[in-house]
């Protein structure tokens, strides 16, 4: 089933099954696996929260579990695309691993 078509209960369920995959590939080293459980949590995670979060154009937010920031030019359903401030390229992050960035 898509995440789309998921309620927000299943979408806990599914979200925590993932943290559970995540950390037994995390306590393996299979960085790679962990990654990729990491990138569906957060999607799964953003169809959860979409409806109650407001991400502005303009802004720049820390993406979580990364060094970087992302400046954002536009919001297409789950997804903020923008600009990364460390390599300047155009990018797309789910809204749930968009976090406040200090105003420093």
């Amino acid at each position: 089933m898509l995440y789309s078509e998921m309620s927000k209960e299943e979408l806990r369920k599914e979200m925590a099954e993932l943290q559970r995959k995540g950390r037994e590939a995390y306590e393996r080293e299979h960085w790679s696996e962990y990654e990729i459980y990491m990138t569906r949590w957060y999607l799964a995670k953003s169809y959860e929260i979409k409806d109650d979060v407001h991400i502005e154009i303009g802004r720049t937010y820390r993406i979580a579990e990364e060094y970087d920031r992302l400046t954002v030019t536009a919001v297409e359903g789950v997804m903020a695309w923008g600009i990364r401030q460390m390599t300047g390229e155009t990018a797309a992050v789910p809204i749930a691993q968009l976090e406040e960035a200090d105003e420093a």
